[in-house]
């Protein structure tokens, strides 16, 4: 019990000192966690997405991107709570992650509690002033809430701020829809009306705002509009029985008796029979007789031209009185009634003209007014006529008829040719049926007209612009500012055609001109922002990056800040290959807004591009600093981890290499390259058993031929023993008539054990026979490498002395040179039959994959005698399991064993050999190789006699 209860107390202490390694482990998870969320939500698997965000946020609360996406899937699976909870944390320890309003505000909306999702607009409002979404979800909640007064000037606010965005008008006029509703459901039809109306300047195609205006109108008190949707049945059928008694009830509700007992005399004249119409004769006129008792002057004088409709003055008073009250449409009755009788009156035609202009009959009103403009010599009456007519023209352009608007302009330019606001008319006109080529030729044709008109000339440079006659549009507007320097409006149109032509200009990549045009903008408005960003853009693409950053520095003198111009910077940087100043201002942007990817993303590319540019100027300490950081700001980077891999290997660190991929295979377990650079790196170290087990896991998991052969060769380097059998024979040709010697063969057993990295032996045995006996020997050959530069051989071998040498012995000093070249000095001595051979060997070779060549000089003492033997040799490996041989030799060497036996009789005399050879290595364990050469041996003045040598071996490690 007391070693489980300190157990528990260790384990404790433990969690409780070491809080930091804990919450690595979490965070590391829980990002692991996060970007399989990632994946699963674009594949739309949102079920397994919802569980690891759900994980990932318990390993590690703090982790905000995973809440924020938690949040979102709550959200579309209607868990309004739990979305709502989840984006209050993200918001109390992020307030500026933007997302998360959205999420949270569509949450209350969707609970129906609009009075917190009006809170929560408002704050977003207060960090995300410019955006518009969240001033049109305001406006929306406002309206929900019935607060319709603060929606009417918030809602002015917005079309200040976005006066021609359609999402902003359309919003706005469903706001004033929602409060004409409420007005309509609590019996206040005139307010309705007009916030109808204020919705339909708003949103003019909206058919349920046209039929809502007509129910309210004809189902209202307002008789005067059902009288008029009665009048509009009648005009198309003068005796409709049914229309003219309504019309008449009507009339009689009004208390407008005399018009009630007209309509009765029409229904008594087109149907004398009726006997409803006959009862109503009396009683209606009773009716009318007992009203008119007691009634206001209007009534009076409308009695009298029920009695007289002739008498003029009556006819004034009535038509003056109801034009008073606001009753245009009982003034025009009186008015049509009259012309009835007199159709050429132009007093009451003029009146006809102004009480249809008031109820927006413009057609009708306009064709007055040109019928009266001439024979009227009055110059008021005459302006006012075609300012009539053009607002019929003008009603017609707003009703997107542009021709029957252009009918009624050119009923006015017939009428005055230099009519102003019809020229202007006939243009937007032509704009509307988008005829751009008409547009300009009339506004050509106003300039013509009027010349020193500005706004004709700003109109015709904005229509060139817009028919994509850039330069055109330019050069006239620039002619204008030149003229007109302290205007405003023109001094717009210039900066703003100077910007289109540039951009014009970038689309065609005509970078030249684009900057001639973006430098004249910038002088006349050094803090211009678009064209700050234009010209920075275009000398980045030209590659003059030192320009470009003196643009961007300027930009951020106008606009300290500005995140755009800071993130160009951090480009433009990148780009002119200064990579660490590009990721210190991009580490800027980072710290501000810790939550934005992008920033992130420049940070980690800069940092790698920079370490990159110093790996390849072989830089290696500082690339290796550079991948450091792009390891701490994403510990889960692939690439920077194998390149920081990759630099330690090429530093010779490889156990530093050993504890970074191991890290990395912590991330990314089974990576195929990191799997790779831990089999390579163990192999260095020559921890040939670890190297070659990993390396059977890779060729395992990833089924290739070279990880196969990588684990086939790292398994034969875990082999300390070989065994081998070689076999030579020689034949020789004869001389002139003499015989040939006789052939020979020399069987060889050898055994080879590496004891470790440093140390390894050879034991041989040798076998040949001929008539003259059998010759045996033993050797002996070891080998020591004291460092990574040096090593050495030696050999000692003694035979029987029949026909090997007694006595041999080797010793060579090796010493690698750098770039490839490897040196060697040493010497040897043999003892055959009585002659006794000292000799002094140096050599070198080079190595370039896949060729080595090797080269030795021999100065061979013997006896008396002093001869020199070379060598030469060239090897090329086709492949990690063929290796091909070539040799040539001159002389004969104490190391050419097929000639040993022949070495008195061959001791300094001239020979010339060549010899080539295979060999095949079977899954690096067992060698197989065959050899040929042949020697031309010089043995007399003019005698020559020839050598034929083939060798066969077999070699097995284990």
């Amino acid at each position: 019990m007391k070693f489980l209860y300190f157990s528990v107390l260790f384990f404790f202490y433990i969690i409780t000192a070491c809080p930091s390694h804990a919450q690595t482990w979490s965070s590391v998870r829980a990002e692991k966690l996060y970007q399989q969320a990632v994946l699963e939500i674009k594949s739309s698997q949102q079920a397994k997405a919802l569980k690891s965000l759900e994980e990932a946020v318990k390993l590690n609360p703090a982790h905000i991107d995973a809440q924020v996406q938690l949040a979102k899937i709550y959200m579309a699976l209607k868990r309004y709570d739990q979305s709502i909870a989840t984006s209050q944390i993200v918001l109390r320890s992020a307030p500026s992650y933007e997302d998360v309003y959205y999420y949270i505000i569509g949450s209350y909306l969707s609970k129906n509690r609009p009075a917190d999702a009006l809170r929560y607009t408002e704050m977003a409002l207060s960090r995300f002033t410019t955006n518009k979404d969240f001033g049109i979800k305001k406006l929306n909640v406002l309206d929900m809430l019935k607060r319709y007064q603060d929606g009417d000037a918030w809602g002015q606010m917005l079309l200040r701020r976005f006066p021609t965005d359609g999402n902003v008008r359309m919003a706005i006029a469903g706001h004033y829809e929602a409060k004409a509703d409420w007005y309509k459901q609590n019996k206040m039809e005139n307010l309705a009306t007009s916030y109808y109306e204020k919705a339909l300047e708003l949103s003019p195609k909206n058919k349920d705002l046209v039929e809502k205006m007509n129910t309210i109108v004809s189902q209202g008190g307002d008789y005067d509009a059902r009288i008029a949707k009665t009048n509009a049945i009648l005009n198309s059928d003068s005796k409709s029985y049914t229309a003219l008694y309504q019309k008449m009830s009507l009339l009689q509700e009004a208390n407008r008796f005399a018009e009630a007992l007209e309509v009765l005399r029409l229904i008594l004249r087109y149907y004398p029979k009726d006997k409803k119409a006959l009862e109503l004769n009396s009683s209606l006129r009773k009716q009318a007789a007992g009203y008119y008792q007691n009634t206001d002057t209007y009534s009076l004088y409308q009695s009298i031209l029920d009695q007289n409709p002739g008498d003029r003055e009556a006819l004034d008073k009535v038509i003056g009185i109801a034009a008073s009250r606001g009753e245009t449409v009982q003034a025009l009755y009186w008015v049509d009634r009259a012309l009835q009788r007199n159709g050429g009156d132009r007093l009451l035609l003029r009146k006809k003209m102004d009480f249809e202009f008031q109820l927006r009959r413009y057609q009708t009103a306009a064709d007055i007014a040109i019928k009266l403009y001439s024979g009227n010599s009055d110059k008021e009456f005459r302006s006012e006529a075609l300012q009539l007519v053009n607002a019929c023209g003008n009603y017609y352009l707003q009703q997107q008829l542009p021709d029957s608007a252009l009918l009624y302009y050119d009923h006015v330019l017939r009428l005055e040719s230099k009519n102003l606001p019809a020229l202007q008319g006939r243009i937007s006109s032509f704009l509307l049926q988008n005829n751009l080529a008409l547009a300009l030729q009339e506004i050509d044709g106003a300039i013509t007209y009027y010349p020193n008109d500005v706004d004709l000339q700003l109109k015709k440079a904005g229509f060139l612009a817009q028919a994509g006659k850039i330069q055109q549009s330019v050069i006239l507007s620039g002619q204008l500012y030149s003229r007109y320097p302290d205007n405003p409006k023109v001094r717009s149109l210039y900066v703003e055609q100077k910007l289109a032509a540039a951009n014009a200009c970038i689309l065609v990549e005509e970078y030249e001109e684009a900057e001639v045009h973006l430098k004249a903008l910038l002088r006349e408005e050094p803090d211009h922002k678009d064209a700050l960003n234009y010209l920075s853009n275009i000398l980045d693409l030209q590659r003059r990056y030192s320009e470009a950053l003196q643009i961007v520095q300027q930009a951020l003198v106008s606009y300290p800040g500005d995140r755009e111009f800071i993130q160009k910077k951090a480009s433009i940087l990148h780009n002119s290959s200064q990579y660490i100043a590009a990721a210190q201002v991009a580490m800027s942007l980072r710290d501000e807004y810790p939550y934005n990817p992008k920033y992130r993303t420049m940070v980690q590319e800069a940092w790698r591009a920079a370490g990159q540019g110093y790996q390849k100027r072989q830089l290696l300490d500082s690339a290796l600093y550079c991948f450091d950081r792009v390891l701490e700001g994403n510990t889960a980077d692939s690439l920077a981890h194998l390149n920081k891999v990759n630099l330690l290997m090429m530093k010779r660190e490889f156990h530093q290499a050993l504890k970074s991929v191991d890290i990395a295979l912590q991330q990314y377990e089974y990576a195929e390259p990191l799997l790779l650079r831990k089999v390579i790196v163990l192999d260095s170290l020559e921890q040939y058993a670890a190297a070659a087990n990993y390396a059977d896991t890779l060729s395992k998991r990833f089924d290739q031929r070279k990880h196969r052969e990588y684990a086939s060769f790292l398994r034969s380097k875990t082999m300390q023993h070989a065994f081998g059998l070689s076999f030579l024979n020689s034949t020789f040709s004869g001389v002139d008539d003499a015989a040939a010697p006789p052939a020979y063969r020399i069987a060889t057993l050898y055994y080879t054990r590496r004891l470790s990295p440093k140390v390894s032996y050879v034991a041989q045995l040798l076998f040949t026979g001929r008539q003259s006996g059998t010759g045996i020997m033993g050797e002996a050959d070891l080998t020591y490498k004291p460092n990574k530069l040096l090593y050495w051989n030696a050999a000692i071998g003694i035979s029987n002395n029949v026909l090997l040498p007694k006595y041999r012995l080797a010793y060579s000093l090796y010493r690698q040179l750098g770039k490839g070249f490897e040196g060697e000095i040493g010497g040897r001595f043999l003892e055959v039959v009585d002659v006794k051979a000292l000799s002094l060997v140096a050599g070198a070779s080079k190595s370039f994959d896949p060729f080595v060549l090797n080269a030795r000089l021999f100065a061979i003492r013997e006896q008396q005698d002093l001869y020199f033997a070379f060598q030469a040799g060239a090897k090329y490996e086709l492949s990690e399991a063929d290796l091909l041989q070539a040799s040539f030799g001159l002389g004969t060497s104490p190391d050419d064993r097929s000639r040993l036996i022949l070495l008195p009789e061959l001791g300094g005399v001239m020979s010339r050999s060549v010899g080539a050879g295979y060999r095949r290595t079977i899954n690096y364990r067992t060698s197989i190789g065959l050899n040929g050469n042949y020697t031309s041996q010089k043995i007399g003045t003019a005698t020559f006699r020839n050598q034929y040598d083939l060798l066969l071996a077999l070699q097995v490690k284990f």
